[in-house]
C-alpha cells in the first residue's frame, strides 16, 4: 500500500507543470512583460553605435563639443550610441566614409561626388537651404550691359576670366558645363586665370576679359545682385552696379552639400534619419545651429540625381584607344 505522503507527493509533482503553464499566461509569457519592455532597449544596447564624421581643421576638441547637441539628437532619433570622429579635412572625412569606418557625414556637393566615386557605397538624406530659402546655386557667366556677346557660343575666341583650378564652381564643374553646352567653341576660350570669382568680374569691368565665371541664386533683388553670390557681394562692397552687367549664361540649379550616409544603413533608419533632418531647425534648432551654422534654412529631402554634375565631374572621361598597328605600317622606333 502506498503511503498517504507519496500519494500527495505524486500529485504535487504531476500538478506542477500545469501551474507552470498557468503562471506563465498570467504573467505574460516565459520571461513575463517585464523582460519583453526591456527588450528593445537590450537590443538597442547591443546595436552597432552610429558613426559621426565632422570636418575641422582647428582646435579639434572643439569641434566635436560643438556637434554634441547634432549627436544627441541623432541618438535620441535611432535609439543607439552615437559615436562622433573629427578629421583635419574633407578628403579624409571622405576616405573614411569610402572604406566603411563613418556612417554618416556632412558633405560638400563635390564631397559627396568623390565618395560615390571611390565605393557607390553613399546616398545623400537632405541638404541644408540657405537664409533666404534657396536650394542651391547656379554658375552665372558674366559679360558687360553693352557687351555684344549673347550666347555661349559667341565666347568662342574670348578671353574668359575663371578662378584658378582648385575651384570646383569657379573652374572645373563651369568648363566642363560650358563644354557639353558648346563643345566646338569651348576649345577655343582663351582662359584667364584669375583669384576667385570676384577678381573675374573685376577683370571685366576693367576690359582685361570679355567675360567672367561667377556663381549666383539668381533670386531675390536683381539691383541686389540677386540674394546670394558673386554678384550680390560685390554690389554689397560697392564695387559693381548691376546696370553695368548682365548674365550671358547660367547652369541649372547646383544643390547645397548634402548630409549622406553608407548605403548599407537599414531603409528605416534611413527614413528616420531623413524625417529628423528635414524637422530639424523648428523641433532642435541647438541641434540644426551645431551642425549648419551658415546655411540656416532648414533641410530639404533630396536625392542622388540632383548631385549628377558633380558625380559627372569626379568620373574620370574615358580615353580614346590608341590606333592598332601591324606589320609594315608601324611607326619606326
Amino acid at each position: 500500500m502506498i503511503p498517504v505522503s507519496a500519494r500527495l507527493s505524486g500529485r504535487i509533482r504531476r500538478g506542477l507543470p500545469l501551474v507552470l503553464v498557468l503562471l506563465a499566461a498570467v504573467v505574460g509569457g516565459p520571461a513575463g512583460p517585464l523582460a519583453a519592455a526591456e527588450a528593445p532597449a537590450t537590443r538597442a544596447r547591443a546595436a552597432r553605435p552610429l558613426r559621426l564624421g565632422v570636418v575641422a581643421a582647428d582646435r579639434p576638441n572643439a569641434a566635436v563639443e560643438r556637434a554634441e547637441p547634432f549627436r544627441l539628437r541623432l541618438a535620441d532619433t535611432l535609439g543607439v550610441d552615437v559615436r562622433t570622429t573629427r578629421f583635419a579635412d574633407e578628403r579624409a572625412l571622405i576616405q573614411a566614409v569610402a572604406a566603411g569606418r563613418i556612417d554618416y557625414a556632412p558633405l560638400t556637393a563635390s564631397g559627396y561626388a568623390m565618395t560615390w566615386r571611390l565605393c557607390g557605397c553613399v546616398e545623400p538624406l537632405a541638404m541644408p537651404r540657405a537664409a533666404d530659402g534657396s536650394a542651391g546655386w547656379r554658375i552665372v557667366v558674366v559679360v558687360p550691359t553693352g557687351s555684344p556677346l549673347e550666347k555661349l557660343a559667341d565666347l568662342a575666341g574670348r578671353r574668359l576670366a575663371l578662378s584658378d583650378e582648385s575651384s570646383i564652381g569657379g573652374h572645373r564643374l563651369a568648363l566642363r558645363l560650358i563644354e557639353q553646352q558648346v563643345p566646338k567653341e569651348a576649345a577655343t576660350i582663351r582662359r584667364e586665370r584669375v583669384e576667385g570669382p570676384r577678381a573675374a568680374v573685376r577683370a571685366v569691368l576693367d576690359g582685361r576679359a570679355d567675360a567672367a565665371v561667377a556663381w549666383s541664386t539668381l533670386e531675390g533683388d536683381v539691383a541686389e545682385g540677386y540674394g546670394r553670390g558673386t554678384l550680390h557681394d560685390m554690389v554689397a562692397a560697392g564695387e559693381l552696379a548691376m546696370t553695368g552687367a548682365r548674365v550671358l549664361w547660367a547652369s541649372p540649379v547646383l544643390p547645397h552639400g548634402p548630409h549622406a550616409v553608407r548605403s548599407e544603413l537599414a531603409e528605416g533608419t534611413k527614413r528616420r534619419l531623413r524625417d529628423m533632418l528635414v524637422d530639424l531647425d523648428e523641433v532642435d534648432p541647438d541641434a540644426y545651429d551645431a551642425v549648419e551654422p551658415v546655411l540656416t534654412g532648414g533641410f530639404l529631402r533630396v536625392g542622388h540625381a540632383a548631385y549628377a554634375p558633380f558625380v559627372d565631374l569626379a568620373t574620370p572621361r574615358p580615353t580614346a584607344p590608341e590606333p592598332v598597328t601591324t606589320g609594315s605600317t608601324a611607326p619606326p622606333g
